[in-house]
């Protein structure tokens, strides 16, 4: 495949705002390389557009998502589509699976084991976990995907992340979290959290400010804790009335003549600070934020491991709308939690008729393979349980998130 014509790339993105943020600086890393993306050719399904990619590009890029097993589930039934397009092209593209279900077997956080992995996804040429995207120049060279003089007329330090909306970027303050709520991978998935330099983050809003974009969305698997050590962040709580950085760099944004509008995700409820709260009135501030409150019930948040009880969210919310009264709330919610009972969940369904959340995830619990709440807690709430809780949870949702 090393031969004089320009190779295509494709990227096919699963998971959060966080992975979208990741393809587009894999976009600028491959562009800078010299590679063109292959043009989009779509189908009548997903399975036909992704065979449609499959046949038409040399290298295609699969950032992954493993936040719940349904997630990774659609990765694995992609290789029957992968199969197909190789015995009908008679070729197939170099594939690189990037993202959280590569991390989640690599690194200091593995886990469960990298051969797993291997086992179920033959097809994939190469893996690369979340820190290893500057590291694609080298992996493409040594697979005779680029000449050695593309490799060295790279520079790292002036990739330009690829952004699809000429109005609106992602930029990515951190990587990683060290909040261990026990159902949840991104730990492992994505190792320790670190904070990307204040310089760094403004260098590159004042870029994408210059080349017109008007709106930028901060994302951090929580972005509350940016800039802060170990031991401060898991010290502040809810209503602290302790300064944190990520306030301050808010406010430089802000000051950013071009940029008319901030947004950002996720924020958890337990270091929601009252200087936070007070910066939402910044008027480029979105009237948009999803904060994370998981459950309804003190005791299944306990298990969660989450540092927040349905008391301090609740608060919060409220001091939240007195500083921005109009402002419109997302959350996320796991339902059928081990050990959840009904009326527990019934705790739930009660906090969502008295905050009116305009954007709620609903999902059902799935254990995840290595994580506390797999290892240490039994998953025994039935399916159609849960499967009714998720539609019970849902009605009451779309009945109360206009203020009914």
């Amino acid at each position: 495949m090393n031969d004089s014509k320009i190779k295509t790339y494709s990227i096919k993105t699963f998971g959060c705002q966080a992975n979208i943020a990741d393809s587009n600086t894999i976009s600028g890393v491959l562009e800078a390389l010299g590679l063109e993306e292959a043009e989009k050719i779509i189908g009548s399904n997903d399975d036909e557009t992704f065979y449609n990619t499959a046949i038409s590009t040399d290298v295609l890029i699969m950032n992954t998502c493993s936040v719940r097993q349904k997630s990774e589930d659609k990765v694995y039934g992609l290789g029957k589509m992968l199969k197909l397009a190789e015995k009908d092209a008679r070729k197939k593209p170099f594939i690189v699976m990037a993202g959280c279900m590569v991390g989640s077997v690599t690194g200091e956080r593995q886990r469960y084991a990298f051969e797993v992995l291997k086992k179920k996804t033959p097809w994939v040429d190469v893996y690369i976990n979340p820190s290893q995207i500057m590291n694609i120049p080298e992996i493409l060279l040594k697979n005779s995907l680029l000449s050695d003089w593309a490799v060295q007329k790279f520079d790292s330090a002036k990739v330009l992340s690829k952004q699809d909306n000429p109005t609106h970027a992602f930029v990515n303050i951190s990587y990683g979290c060290d909040n261990f709520c026990t159902f949840c991978v991104v730990p492992y998935s994505r190792g320790k959290e670190v904070s990307r330099s204040e310089n760094d983050i403004l260098k590159e809003i004042r870029h994408f400010a210059g080349r017109g974009i008007k709106e930028i969305t901060l994302c951090g698997q929580n972005v509350n804790s940016w800039g802060l050590s170990m031991t401060k962040k898991m010290e502040i709580r809810t209503g602290s009335d302790q300064k944190i950085p990520f306030t301050s760099l808010l406010k430089k944004i802000h000051n950013i003549n071009e940029i008319e509008k901030i947004g950002f995700i996720s924020s958890n409820p337990f270091d929601f600070t009252n200087d936070l709260v007070e910066t939402l009135k910044l008027p480029k501030i979105s009237r948009y934020l999803h904060i994370a409150v998981q459950s309804g019930n003190n005791t299944v948040l306990k298990n969660m491991n989450r540092r927040h009880t349905v008391e301090d969210f609740i608060n919060l919310i409220d001091r939240i709308k007195g500083a921005k009264p109009n402002i419109e709330l997302g959350t996320d919610i796991i339902v059928g939690f081990p050990g959840e009972t009904r009326e527990q969940f019934l705790d739930t369904v009660r906090l969502f008729e008295k905050i009116n959340f305009n954007v709620a995830y609903i999902s059902m619990y799935s254990p995840r393979k290595g994580t506390p709440a797999e290892r240490f807690f039994k998953d025994d709430v039935p399916l159609k349980e849960k499967k009714w809780r998720h539609a019970y949870l849902t009605s009451v949702w779309k009945k109360y998130k206009n203020g009914i």
